[in-house]
């Protein structure tokens, strides 16, 4: 009788599905939903009740033989996790999922069909029932229901001429056996092999195993969907929220419910709160199992309250429920799904926590009073039995409150201290996301600067004819050329130098003057590639140092302006090192050093460890560092700061050699009267403008103070008659102007 009824009422399911659809083509999707809200609904009942399958370990049972019992263990397996697939389908929107419903969920149907029987023998553990038995009746409802949506699903597909391709049928396979594997009954191993798997306590092997394998699973997630599309992503993680639901429900026996079942405890509200936030998309409540959640199931899987074995019907739904209560919602900051969050979310989070304590202290203080619970460990001793202290705290800090005679205990201090402690858990958590989320920004960025480089090397590949160690600007050879450079910082508007354009030749001492601020460190350290370029270019000896910089480093010696040295390192140890950056011979290298060595008498000191050496030493040091490789160009920034007068000496003579031997010396300085002895032209910037570039022969030769014409440019000058600097100003522009054009006649 029941299976006509069943047959009778599928097809009826079906023709309403068709009729209603018809009728409201436009609402479909909402159709399904209405209608699957209602198998959803049969399911849960379902599942909530204790079965009689439920007790067989390793097919050992008196209601069927072994053979059977193996059959209805997997077909009820396979048909749990099915009708899963089928629940979530009209909510997810996924082209696998409504094959999945459609060709399995029509077998599996026919399968439960066929075997009425046998699964409500299985559901009530008797081999004679009525018709009118609940479980039989709701199992009647339940299976036609699943067969009234996947016959339609699959009428869809016929009328559509929808069907997969051989790609398609792979992957639905792959997404059903899946799926399978992570949503099962929870009996459904000990019916078929019987208790197996370890204990998981105080960090034994299998404790440890199954830690590394929830971050494992975590990691192969992400891995596997990362490229996904966002309703994908949902897809997979509603799936797992649904499948961590059911778990959770399975362990429910509503025929010896008790008050130690209610769904209490933080990680237990996890498990409803984050299928709710996924699938209905509710942001609060998601930042809160974020935030909260996450802790407290870290902390139950590391300090377990669970002796259980872990592939039992109770162990799985203790550990595989915390685990996935961990691991969903940083899989949803992973998948992008959300925004990173803020201390308006976290101010939020702690609210909600902070109401959810207070209920859970009056919780167990009332319930306490005739019947024993522990929601959130905030009355037993699960916490506090690892800290000596805290169990102290706990029995001698109570409140006891008299009312009607009933005694409701508070562990106050207890509570307090979990409560800050917890708080502050979620401050540390939140730290580490920060960290995760810096992590993650520099790697993204290296990725799209390594894609960029990969493109300017093919191009420079097909510029230069495959010789990348060829320079860019054959012309360039002998100098360094700035082409309309300009530098920002972050978001700032101003910028720091702005439109700069020089040429330096070979041969050449050049200044570069500017006060604090005015651009000429940010300049240098975009020469030496220190610093990103904003806009324009920089060439040294005809390589473009963002294009090609190594080939424009090896070209530069660099002293900086804060000598920053390994200090553990003996001076000759350092030099060694730089040396065998810049690839210098030992013949070349031995020469240099001890012609260097001798110049800046670092003889007696140059084995000692850097750490011991003054000032002035180290700069001799870093002076040596960069001239070891005989640069084509040699580029200081303030390099006679802090330095004696013999130091100063004995650098600025260097200077002036090796531009003497063909090189081109750039140095930035704020003396003077140093610039002015050594230099063959100086640059002088304001406000990262370009004020002019000057001959020193030429102001000297006409009576031009350098000096004064570098306070020319300097705003507010209290000392100096500002008309007689401007008419210094003008002079010296003036005859630059001539300069250049009698150049370009030359020309």
């Amino acid at each position: 009788m029941q299976y006509p009824i069943i047959i009778l009422l599928s097809v009826l399911i079906f023709l309403l599905l068709f009729i209603f659809v018809k009728k409201f083509n436009s609402k479909q999707n909402l159709i399904l939903k209405v209608f699957t809200l209602f198998l959803i609904l049969l399911f849960l009942i379902r599942i909530v009740f204790f079965d009689a399958f439920d007790n067989i370990l390793a097919l050992e049972n008196s209601l069927f033989s072994k053979p059977m019992t193996a059959f209805l263990t997997i077909l009820r397996w396979l048909s749990y996790s099915v009708i899963t697939i089928i629940c979530l389908t009209p909510f997810v929107k996924i082209k696998s999922f409504k094959y999945i419903s459609a060709f399995v969920g029509c077998v599996l149907w026919l399968f439960n069909l066929i075997f009425y029987k046998n699964n409500v023998i299985a559901f009530i553990g008797q081999t004679e029932f009525g018709f009118f038995n609940y479980r039989a009746f709701m199992f009647i409802f339940e299976l036609s229901f699943m067969g009234g949506i996947s016959s339609f699903y699959l009428f869809n597909i016929i009328k559509d001429k929808d069907f997969p391709n051989k790609k398609q049928v792979i992957l639905i396979f792959l997404i059903y056996f899946s799926y399978s594997l992570i949503c099962f009954p929870l009996p459904t191993i000990q019916n078929l092999f019987g208790i197996i798997g370890g204990s998981l306590e105080d960090f034994n092997d299998t404790h440890r195993l199954f830690l590394y394998a929830t971050l494992l699973f975590l990691g192969l997630i992400y891995l596997l969907f990362r490229k996904s599309s966002p309703n994908e992503k949902k897809a997979v993680l509603l799936s797992l929220a649904t499948t961590n639901l059911l778990f959770f429900l399975y362990s429910w026996n509503l025929n010896t419910f008790t008050y130690a079942n209610l769904p209490l405890h933080l990680c237990n509200t996890a498990v409803f709160l984050i299928f709710i936030a996924f699938a209905f998309n509710i942001k609060s409540l998601f930042y809160f199992t974020y935030f909260v959640n996450v802790i407290g199931s870290l902390i139950a899987m590391v300090m377990p309250n669970s002796s259980a074995s872990l592939f039992s019907a109770v162990g799985i739904n203790f550990w595989f429920c915390h685990s996935l209560v961990f691991i969903l919602p940083i899989l949803a900051m992973m998948f992008k799904l959300y925004e990173r969050p803020n201390i308006k979310y976290m101010r939020n989070s702690i609210i909600i926590f902070s109401i959810y304590f207070i209920a859970m202290i009056i919780a167990n203080a009332w319930i306490n009073t005739f019947t024993s619970v522990d929601y959130f460990f905030l009355y037993g001793n699960v916490i506090s039995k690892h800290f000596g202290f805290l169990e102290q705290i706990r029995l001698n800090y109570q409140w006891l409150i008299n009312v009607n005679n009933v005694i409701y205990r508070v562990y106050w201090f207890y509570d307090i201290i979990i409560y800050i402690g917890y708080i502050a858990l979620m401050f540390v958590i939140w730290g580490a996301y920060k960290v995760y989320y810096k992590v993650e920004d520099h790697y993204k960025e290296l990725l799209i600067i390594r894609s960029i480089d990969k493109l300017e090397i093919a191009k420079l590949k097909t510029q230069l004819n495959g010789k990348l160690n060829k320079p860019i600007n054959q012309e360039g050879i002998n100098m360094i050329k700035i082409t309309n450079f300009s530098k920002v910082y972050g978001i700032n508007k101003r910028k720091a130098v702005d439109n700069f354009n020089l040429e330096i030749h070979d041969g050449e001492v050049f200044g570069f003057l500017g006060h604090n601020g005015a651009g000429k460190s940010t300049l240098i350290k975009c020469m030496v590639g220190i610093q990103s370029i904003s806009e324009g270019k920089i060439e040294i000896c005809g390589y473009d140092i963002e294009r090609q910089p190594l080939e424009a480093k090896l070209q530069i010696g660099y002293v900086s302006d804060n000598h920053a040295v390994y200090e553990n390192l003996t001076g000759r140890e350092y030099i060694n090192y730089v040396a065998d950056l810049f690839m210098v011979s030992k013949e070349d290298r031995d020469e240099r050093f001890n012609k260097y060595l001798k110049m800046f008498q670092l003889e007696d000191a140059i084995d000692n460890q850097i750490k011991s050496y003054s000032h002035g030493m180290k700069q001799k040091l870093v002076v040596i560092s960069a001239l070891i490789h005989n640069p084509k160009v040699w580029i200081l920034d303030e390099p006679l700061t802090g330095l004696d007068p013999s130091s100063a000496y004995q650098i600025k003579e260097c200077m002036r050699e090796h531009a003497n031997n063909g090189n081109i010396v750039f140095f930035s300085s704020h003396v003077i009267e140093v610039v002015e002895k050594i230099c063959d032209r100086i640059a002088i910037i304001q406000h990262g403008v370009l004020q002019g570039v000057f001959d020193v022969k030429t102001l000297v030769d006409n009576d031009i103070s350098l000096e004064d014409l570098y306070l020319s440019f300097v705003e507010n000058q209290k000392d100096k008659n500002a008309k007689e600097l401007l008419k210094v100003q003008k002079k010296a522009l003036k005859l630059q102007s001539q300069i250049s054009k009698n150049k370009v006649k030359k020309k």
